[in-house]
């Protein structure tokens, strides 16, 4: 790493040091109503070419089919598009359009390339960034492609005050904010990549932090997904075939659904009252069904995209608070692990009072998982 990445890297961390040490995720309410869908480029930016085809057209096909398959599936939530033509966008009036529309949820879909087409052939696979910080200069490739769309606003200079997405010390710039809706970017990030892997078979390139102009001042949480690489023959091919185009909006669709839940679920719980818990009565002779899976309750307090020590300074003086990593950049934080539902209630209302936005989630072989899906093992 140069000098001038290695004091942008360094004040990003400083700052996000100096603005405290958990970060707990803002509350957008119980819903998710309104979702922002990004068509990159479009017009006069092309985007990324590829042998056939422009990253502009392809990305548009695939983002009007996550938005009909969002329309079909849940007809009350409200689906914006940036652009549903080949027409030009400025990145910062994306933004704005989903910041205007008070969303809950901005997905940008882009293709990727690289500028050595001979190595391009040889790398495949999705990726998805969220606005952060970045280190690695094979990840930067992509973030300076991307801003330098604004080469195409006559204005850019003044506008983006002279920023230069070329050129590495325009990025400190970016060291000196925080995106407040991180911790969720990260979470539907996560749930997107899993998508791309396990439904559409692609590879899983990860997930990735990254100082875009279209993520940064979305006031929702945000991602921009790669969906193949353009410059490749053979991801251009399956991402132009029909077959392509809907595995992959699939993918974006279902990673929408099980996040869209998630937000959700996390507002509901069941009075304790409520819960059933079967028991039988069984003779030596009868046969033993499968052993049960053990099922606890908890509290999710914060995530975070870093370690944080788990002292009861960091978390507001609460002592018992246990660390989980669920994928990259995913760390979650929670208290009050027990097998009592009632207790868990009491404890989420304690909680609630120091983080607001606190929600109860079951733990089952070391994996958090959704209250709703604990509550069934419960019963099966």
């Amino acid at each position: 790493m140069n000098k001038v990445w290695r004091f942008y890297y360094c004040s990003f961390l400083f700052f996000l040091t100096c603005t405290g040490t958990v970060y707990p995720q803002e509350n957008q309410g119980s819903a998710l109503k309104k979702v922002v869908i990004d068509p990159g480029h479009g017009g006069k930016d092309p985007g990324a070419s590829g042998r056939t085809s422009k990253e502009k057209d392809i990305v548009l096909d695939i983002s009007l089919r996550v938005g009909k398959m969002i329309n079909e599936k849940y007809p009350d939530v409200e689906v914006i598009f940036t652009r549903k033509t080949d027409v030009y966008i400025e990145p910062l009036r994306r933004g704005d359009i989903a910041n205007n529309a008070n969303a809950n949820l901005f997905i940008s879909i882009h293709t990727n390339s690289m500028a050595d087409t001979r190595r391009c052939a040889s790398v495949f696979g999705a990726e998805t960034f969220v606005m952060g910080s970045e280190k690695t200069t094979a990840n930067m490739e992509s973030v300076m492609r991307e801003n330098s769309v604004i080469f195409f606003e006559e204005d850019h200079s003044t506008r983006y005050e002279g920023f230069d997405p070329n050129k590495a010390e325009s990025y400190i710039m970016f060291s000196r904010m925080q995106n407040s809706y991180l911790v969720q970017s990260i979470d539907f990030a996560v749930e997107m990549q899993q998508q791309f892997k396990n439904s559409a078979k692609r590879v899983d390139r990860g997930v990735k932090q990254g100082p875009i102009l279209v993520l940064w001042k979305t006031a929702m949480p945000s991602v921009l997904v790669e969906v193949g690489f353009i410059c490749n023959p053979e991801e251009e091919k399956y991402m132009n075939s029909a077959a392509g185009k809907d595995n992959l909006a699939s993918s974006i669709f279902r990673a929408f659904s099980a996040y869209k839940a998630n937000i959700e679920n996390r507002s509901s719980f069941l009075p304790a009252n409520e819960i059933n818990v079967v028991t039988e009565t069984r003779t030596e002779e009868s046969p033993k069904p499968p052993a049960a899976k053990k099922v606890e309750f908890c509290v999710q307090i914060s995530t975070n995209s870093r370690p944080v020590e788990t002292l009861p300074s960091n978390f507001k003086n609460h002592r018992d608070v246990e660390r989980i990593q669920t994928a990259p950049l995913n760390y979650k934080y929670i208290v009050g692990r027990t097998s009592n539902y009632a207790a868990a209630q009491e404890t989420l209302k304690k909680a609630r009072a120091d983080f607001a936005d606190a929600f109860m989630v079951c733990i089952v072989d070391g994996k958090i998982i959704p209250l709703s899906e604990g509550l069934k093992l419960l019963n099966e």
